[in-house]
This record gives C-alpha cells, sequence and structure tokens, in this order.
C-alpha cells in the first residue's frame, strides 16, 4: 500500500510540474485573451443571476440565452485569437454560463453562429489587413435582442463540434441589460441603459463574487430604473436628479444581490475599503454621496429588506415596484 500511494504521489507531482511547465511557457498574449473570457464569463455569470432573481419584479426585461459571444475581429492579434479559442464561425460562443439556456440546450465554447430562424448570418469578405473591430458582434447582439424580444422560441443553427446542429433556445424572461468588460486598468463601472459595464480592473479588485455582484447590482439598478432617460430629460438641476439617482441604485442593489443569493453585507463591504481607498473628502464629486454616507443608506436598506418576509426566498424591491406603478 505504501508504494502504491507513493506512486500516486509521484505521478501527482509529475502531473503539476507539467501544468506548470505549459503555464509558464503559454504564449502571454494568449494567456491576456483568455484572462479577458474569464472576466467575461465571470461577470456574465453575476449578471444573469442579478437579472434572473428578481426578473418578476422588473418592468425592463428581456430574453437572455446565458453566453458570451465574441468575434475573431475583435482581437488585435487575428492568429493568437485563433489559437487561444475554437472559432467554428467569425462569430463563436466564447463561453456559458453554468445553468442558463444555452448551456442547457447543450451548446458549448468555440460553437459558431451560422444563422437564426433559417437565415444565413452574413459575415462580409475577410479583409485584406485584420482591423480589430467590435461592430459586427454589436450588431449581432443588437439582432438577437430584437429576435429573442418577440416572445417565441428562436432556431439558432451553429456549427459544433458534430456538425452543424439547429438549436432551439426560448429562454425565460429575466431583468433587461447585457453586461461586458471595458479593457482599463482604471477602478471603473457605468450603465448606459441598456447595457453595464466593468473595467476589468475593477474586476481585479474586488475581493469576491458578492463584492462584484454588488458593483453590478449597482449598475443594473441604473438600467432598470431607467436613470439614463431621466437624467437626459432634467432641464435644470442635473447633478441634484444624478444623486438622487445614485442614492436609488445604491438602495436598489441590495435588493437585487439577496434575491440572486449573494450576500448584500458585501455591498458596504466593498464601498467602505473602496471609498477609504479612493474618498476624496470635500472634494467628492457633487453628483455622489459620500461613501460613509452610502454605507449608511445600504445598511438602512438591509435592515428594511430584513424586516421584511421572504416569498421563496425573494422580496420584491420597493423601488421596482414604483417603477411598474409609472406605466
Amino acid at each position: 500500500m505504501k508504494l502504491l500511494a507513493a506512486l500516486f504521489a509521484a505521478l501527482a507531482l509529475i502531473g503539476a510540474l507539467a501544468t506548470a511547465q505549459k503555464a509558464a511557457s503559454e504564449d502571454p498574449v494568449v494567456a491576456a485573451y483568455r484572462d479577458l473570457v474569464a472576466k467575461d464569463l465571470r461577470l456574465a455569470t453575476i449578471g444573469y443571476h442579478l437579472a434572473s432573481g428578481s426578473a418578476a419584479y422588473c418592468r425592463n426585461r428581456w430574453r437572455n440565452p446565458g453566453w458570451v459571444l465574441h468575434d475573431e475581429r475583435q482581437y488585435p492579434d487575428l492568429g493568437v485569437a485563433r489559437r487561444a479559442f475554437t472559432f467554428r464561425q467569425p462569430v463563436s460562443i466564447a463561453a456559458l454560463v453554468e445553468g442558463g439556456p444555452a448551456k442547457r440546450a447543450g451548446l458549448a465554447a468555440g460553437d459558431g453562429l451560422f444563422g437564426a430562424d433559417g437565415n444565413v448570418v452574413w459575415y462580409g469578405p475577410a479583409p485584406k489587413t485584420h482591423q480589430p473591430s467590435s461592430d459586427r458582434i454589436d450588431g449581432l447582439r443588437e439582432e438577437f435582442a430584437t429576435r429573442l424580444s418577440e416572445g417565441r422560441p428562436v432556431a439558432f443553427k451553429f456549427d459544433t463540434a458534430t456538425g452543424r446542429r439547429d438549436i432551439l433556445l426560448d429562454p425565460p424572461e429575466v431583468c433587461a441589460s447585457d453586461f461586458w468588460v471595458d479593457v482599463r486598468a482604471k477602478r471603473d463601472a457605468g450603465a448606459d441603459g441598456e447595457r453595464v459595464r466593468v473595467t476589468s480592473g475593477l474586476v481585479d479588485y474586488v475581493l469576491d463574487d458578492d463584492e462584484l455582484a454588488a458593483v453590478v447590482a449597482h449598475e443594473l439598478a441604473h438600467n432598470l430604473l431607467d436613470h439614463r432617460p431621466r437624467i437626459n430629460a432634467a432641464k435644470s438641476g442635473k447633478t441634484k436628479v444624478i444623486k438622487a439617482t445614485e442614492a436609488e441604485a445604491d438602495r436598489l442593489s441590495v435588493w437585487l444581490m439577496a434575491n440572486a443569493g449573494y450576500d448584500p453585507e458585501a455591498a458596504i463591504s466593498f464601498w467602505q475599503r473602496y471609498g477609504k481607498a479612493t474618498g476624496l473628502g470635500i472634494f467628492s464629486a457633487p453628483t455622489h454621496y459620500r461613501w460613509q454616507t452610502r454605507v449608511a443608506m445600504l445598511r438602512e436598506e438591509i435592515d428594511r429588506m430584513a424586516s421584511l418576509p421572504a416569498v421563496n426566498g425573494r422580496r420584491e424591491p420597493p423601488l421596482l415596484a414604483a417603477h411598474r406603478a409609472e406605466q
């Protein structure tokens, strides 16, 4: 038995050394591309859970397949991109949210989009020189959103490892927003009404998924409450309007987190740590409350939420209820 145990230990050591050598010899650009997709998947997964957890309460909803798509032309070095990933079509699946509709349908990373509803996707002629661009995939995202918004199953045609397949996707409605990683070292996040953006620097800064969920939930709240149109419509006192929307986003964020199974206390720990590291005291932006005030509001909202009964582990956020009543 001791000899067998020693053999297993030796094999494990050999495997570990081989893995370390492979990692050490990996092209750093390949590693960077793969790291970006890993961040995209992490953000997409957290976003999907937040959007699913409060789907019953959102006025703004859409159907999310739970995938991360990428275009081989969006990468600066096309050759490296093809070494890093499998592209069975120019636009392919980079990653899938575990348990999401696309994953349950049997799709896998590398499967390439060929068509939808019987129509072939036209990618256009290959450029003579590689020019990184996200225009093509942005257009396809809009097309997917339009098709899925019709509320019916959509037949997607994919090139897979086992050949061309027709995949019928009929994802349930979730709160509406797309999520993407902005490759910048600056710790920043934002929302434009339809998409939530988080920089790679901020993804690296958070301690865990609960803290990242706090950031994403805050930005998602802006989209769900239609803050962008409200700010744009303000003729005067825009600073005051922005400050009010920031407070609303903070308050709604902890409800979204709790409904998705994330710890709302992470919102407090994140803003305390981030605020102490970046707070500018009397020079804080006039559009945002100081971090101490934000933490106090979050604590108040968490206590309020805890005092209300949950139904199947979820509670209706008052801000979303008021937003629906505005219709």
